[in-house]
């Protein structure tokens, strides 16, 4: 269509309407008739209403998923279905079926299965046994590491107002800056743990008579947890006797 509107507006050729559209699809590589027809038919069509052509995929060299924003759009929409379950071919088509995509392709039809299968492919899913996706530590990124210093930073000033000890146990410093009228009371770390039992946690080892022995559970059973807190100065925390 640029190619066309160029050439018919170029005073130093002086071509005709006819001869700038064959010129324009012999330059594209399309036929002189049916081509240039269309040519101008869709330059009157932009210039009376501002509409472009859309573009039907399935020409020779031409596919939907060169269309970088539509294949990054199919490619979230599977994503998401494999958060939750399992992303099928069929998923694929029924994006392609919606009444949206086929104005957007300018189709009246979808896509097959097969071809759905080809598209994942494309895109680089591929069908196999589930594997299991590799855990990303972000301990470096500049979020964590602002934060961790300025928790350092508030540990060091709480630090001040506790009394400190070594592994031994034996007092390393007192508090400091302590002026209860001022509400500057002082500090007294408190540590918190926990563990998890299960019904069938057990070793794994053990004797076993050929003629007694049992299937093992599959899963790990009733779960119970204990949690507990801690102090330099008192011990274990306590409710009462418990």
């Amino acid at each position: 269509m640029i190619a066309l509107i160029n050439l018919f507006l170029d005073l130093e050729l002086n071509y005709g309407w006819m001869k700038c559209s064959k010129l324009a699809a012999k330059a594209a590589g399309k036929g002189a008739i049916n081509h240039a027809r269309n040519l101008r038919r869709w330059v009157v069509a932009y210039m009376q209403h501002g509409s472009l052509p859309l573009n039907r995929y399935g020409c020779l060299n031409t596919s939907i998923l060169d269309d970088e924003d539509l294949a990054q759009q199919i490619h979230l929409h599977l994503i998401g279905i494999a958060k939750n379950g399992y992303v099928r071919a069929q998923d694929v088509v029924d994006v392609m079926s919606t009444p949206e995509m086929k104005h957007y392709l300018g189709a009246k039809s979808g896509i097959t299965v097969q071809t759905g299968q080809r598209w994942l492919h494309k895109m680089n899913w591929w069908y196999g046994k589930a594997t299991k996706g590799m855990y990303v530590d972000g301990h470096k990124q500049a979020n964590v590491v602002e934060y961790r210093k300025g928790f350092l930073a508030r540990m060091e000033e709480y630090s001040k107002r506790m009394t400190t000890y070594d592994r031994d146990g034996n007092i390393l410093s007192h508090p400091t800056g302590i002026n209860i009228a001022a509400g500057i009371y002082p500090l007294i770390e408190i540590t918190q743990d926990e563990s998890t039992f299960t019904m069938y946690d057990q070793r794994r080892t053990k004797w076993d008579h050929a003629e007694a022995k049992q299937p093992k559970e599959k899963n790990e059973g009733p779960s119970l947890m204990i949690s507990g807190m801690l102090t330099r100065e008192w011990g274990e925390l306590k409710h009462g006797d418990l």
